[in-house]
């Protein structure tokens, strides 16, 4: 975490420069992860001592500005205030982290209920792996020809000419054979 200290009419002594950074540090752990910057501005302006703080946590920023007659008050109240943001900030991506999780279970739950071979014992009928691609309409020689690039036993395409989905499987003998559904 990287804290800049500014101080505008005033001298930045040792002691409250590690009083800022140990008010700062301390958000850290309520941050996501990425990057983290600080940049803390301390300015006088006549009986005022004002405490502005900028904070930078990945791709949000929050900001608070106090002022008070004493210069660790601001910088108590103003980093009382940043911590507010950032609880509640971690408090909305906690129910939005929750709400997404619920979802996907849901989603792996109803598609585990509707394909009942994921629980089947024998390893000769269970699937151990599903490929989803688009069916693009070909010739059946492009077909061939795709499927010997790309090395498979099995290939299913969109024939061009009947508009039907065809399958191309090469049998034992090396030759190709052809799947075409009938008509009902």
């Amino acid at each position: 975490m990287q804290v800049n200290i500014t101080a505008r009419r005033l001298k930045l002594t040792d002691s409250i420069d590690s009083y800022v950074r140990k008010k700062i540090t301390k958000f850290e752990k309520l941050c996501a992860e990425g990057d983290i910057f600080a940049h803390v501005i301390l300015s006088v302006e006549k009986n005022r001592q004002i405490t502005e703080i900028i904070f930078h946590s990945g791709k949000v920023s929050f900001r608070s500005k106090e002022e008070s007659t004493d210069l660790y008050a601001s910088i108590d109240l103003a980093a009382n205030k940043l911590e507010k943001q950032l609880r509640k900030q971690k408090d909305i991506s906690k129910v939005h982290r929750k709400d997404k999780l619920a979802i996907l279970k849901d989603k792996k739950r109803n598609i585990e209920e509707a394909f009942s071979y994921y629980n089947m014992e024998d390893s000769r009928t269970k699937i151990s792996e599903i490929k989803r691609f688009d069916l693009r309409p070909v010739t059946v020689e492009e077909a061939i020809n795709e499927m010997d690039n790309l090395g498979y036993m099995v290939y299913m395409f969109k024939d061009i000419l009947n508009d039907k989905i065809s399958v191309l499987y090469r049998n034992d003998s090396g030759s190709v054979v052809l799947l075409e559904p009938n008509e009902m």
